[in-house]
């Protein structure tokens, strides 16, 4: 029930399937999206571009609404059954950096959980939930906690956040240390008799005619840093495509990119998101790091948010790296949400996590341990990035190889 003043409303809760929840809620889940202040990862535009490039989950909406068809509260949720589990996931999961459960009040979001608990229970077993960057003391998180028996609430990652006061200057802003380094990188260049640009581009035409050096420049730099890249592999490359096109048509883009003798040499991908700036993607390519380009590439991404008098914050979003800390003046803390069907599927798959905590913990108490740990990690991390390079040649060498042509098909004169 949902009281209102001194009246008690009938709520009616619902389960809503497929690949059109979205266009079913429609105006009504962009209402409460601006009513609970939803960040842009959150909303609508966001999450159908991410249906349309993650087919491998099925998506799931968890409603509440009022007797007049007015959403109170909603849960947007993907699931698939893989291995004999079901795993449940905050819809968008992955490349989104913030997750919601948006509601109107205290009494939706008990409704709101008690549904949602219902929804779980119904579930084929075993199966695990997994509610990444949430934030914390969420209402309808600790009222779905009274709800299950096996759930934890863990420490989620951190976004570094420039709050903007009545000072509009760049230099108010950052540390004394990354004024001293760009003023160094600028030097250089002019020294080396080096062309320098900057662009800031928002319409979707600018963007999307340097979309696709945008996108060479970041796999550059993935495979550089991590052996692989994503965006050539799954769905990550077409979302990031999708996603991008689909808020600029919107107004909802910032790209800066700076250039050196005409080569993209660094861009910072923001969405404006009501007075936000929120960065999402940056990097630097490679062949120009001596010259700093990527710190000189978020320093002028910066000082050009300051310079929207309607710009409230500059979100460095999720990641606590040093070039966003040497920037920021405020830190938001998310939260992971994790529940599983009974204490067996918890225990086995929680382990890794356990497992990890207790080496880092036992790290701290033996120096042997302490010793052994980095060379530990970097072995995974050798091998993770040695079957990531696998899989992307794999991927490579099968989009490059000639199709056959199919049974009945007509072969081409050549």
């Amino acid at each position: 029930m949902l009281t209102v003043g001194t009246q008690s409303v009938r709520v009616h809760e619902s389960l809503l399937t497929g690949p059109d929840v979205l266009d079913i809620l429609s105006d009504r889940l962009d209402d409460l999206h601006a009513a609970a202040a939803s960040p842009v990862t959150a909303r609508r535009p966001w999450l159908s571009a991410w249906l349309r490039c993650y087919r491998n989950l099925e998506p799931v909406a968890v409603v509440v609404e009022d007797a007049d068809g007015t959403l109170e509260g909603v849960a947007l949720l993907a699931r698939r059954r893989t291995l004999g589990l079901t795993e449940v996931v905050a819809m968008g999961h992955g490349p989104s950096d913030e997750a919601r459960l948006p509601v109107r009040s205290r009494a939706a979001a008990e409704d709101l959980a008690r549904a949602l608990a219902d929804f779980l229970a119904s579930l084929p077993r075993p199966w695990r939930l997994l509610l990444r960057h949430i934030p914390q003391d969420d209402p309808v998180i600790r009222a779905l906690a009274r709800r299950l028996r096996h759930v934890q609430m863990v420490p989620g990652s951190v976004s570094p956040v420039t709050v903007f006061g009545r000072d509009r200057s760049l230099r108010a802003y950052v540390s004394r240390n990354h004024y001293q380094q760009v003023k160094r990188m600028q030097n250089r260049i002019a020294r080396e008799g080096l062309s320098f640009g900057i662009a800031h581009l928002s319409t979707a035409g600018e963007v999307a005619a340097v979309l696709h050096e945008v996108e060479t420049l970041c796999y550059a730099r993935d495979v550089q840093v991590r052996g692989w890249s994503a965006l050539r592999h799954g769905s990550a490359g077409p979302f990031f495509r999708h996603v991008v096109m689909d808020h600029a048509e919107r107004g909802e883009v910032e790209l800066t990119t700076l250039r050196l003798d005409g080569e993209l040499a660094a861009y910072v991908l923001c969405f404006r998101d009501a007075g936000a700036y929120r960065m999402w993607s940056c990097r630097v390519a490679p062949a120009w790091l001596r010259y700093g380009a990527g710190r000189l590439a978020n320093n002028a991404a910066l000082e050009h948010a300051l310079s929207d008098q309607g710009s409230t914050a500059f979100d460095w979003m999720r990641g606590d790296e040093g070039y966003k800390q040497s920037m920021a003046n405020h830190t938001e803390q998310a939260e992971d949400v994790l529940a599983w069907s009974s204490l067996t599927v918890r225990v086995v798959m929680n382990a890794p996590r356990r497992l990890k905590a207790l080496m880092v913990d036992s790290a701290e108490r033996y120096p042997v341990v302490d010793w052994v740990l980095p060379h530990a990690r970097r072995l995974h991390q050798a091998g993770r990035r040695l079957r990531r390079r696998l899989t992307s040649v794999r991927h490579e060498e099968s989009a490059a190889a000639p199709q056959r042509p199919r049974a009945g098909a007509e072969t081409p004169a050549r």
